[in-house]
């Protein structure tokens, strides 16, 4: 008899739940960091800790989501890489969680997750646009970026919930 113990840690879901933490914090100080100056430097701070927490959680999930049968434009490095590329930048990642996104949705769901995906996106181009512009009120960019982190958070929980731990993703880790 074998008394050695496996563990098998849930990879996808350990980083979604710090996730989910660091994004609803964003949710909240992001509008109040218009009202309140020296809420940016914490909206900053808590935005360079969401960041590297998502990318691994990403890729993760990217690899997660090889299905047969379903092309990914992005590879699981690229899934990251995308973020850093200026240009690339405004629409690949969208395109890198959609198709994760339709990678592990039914075929009758594939429709409406990818326009959560979308939704999600848009928030936070315009988030980013209206963050940076000097024609809209500071609180414009606040409320979408706001509004991103929310709706991120949606999508964050479905594609957990799509794509449930690998075994094989521990020892590629």
């Amino acid at each position: 008899m074998d008394s050695t113990i496996t563990l098998r840690p849930h990879v996808v879901s350990t980083p979604a739940g710090l996730l989910y933490a660091l994004l609803a914090a964003q949710a909240v100080v992001q509008p109040l960091s218009a009202a309140v100056p020296l809420l940016r430097y914490f909206a900053a701070l808590l935005f360079a800790c969401t960041a590297p927490v998502l990318l691994v959680w990403l890729h993760r999930v990217r690899r997660n989501a090889e299905v047969p049968g379903r092309v990914h434009r992005w590879s699981p490095r690229w899934v990251v890489g995308v973020w850093f590329v200026p240009v690339l930048n405004l629409w690949a990642p969208y395109q890198a969680v959609a198709d994760v996104a339709a990678a592990g949705a039914p075929e009758s769901q594939r429709a409406e997750v990818t326009r959560q995906v979308l939704a999600w996106w848009l928030a936070w181009l315009v988030g980013l646009a209206a963050t940076g512009s000097r024609l809209l009120p500071a609180w414009v960019g606040a409320v979408f970026s706001a509004l991103a982190c929310v709706l991120l958070i949606a999508v964050v929980r479905k594609l957990t919930a799509m794509h449930p731990a690998d075994e094989r993703l521990i020892s590629g880790m």
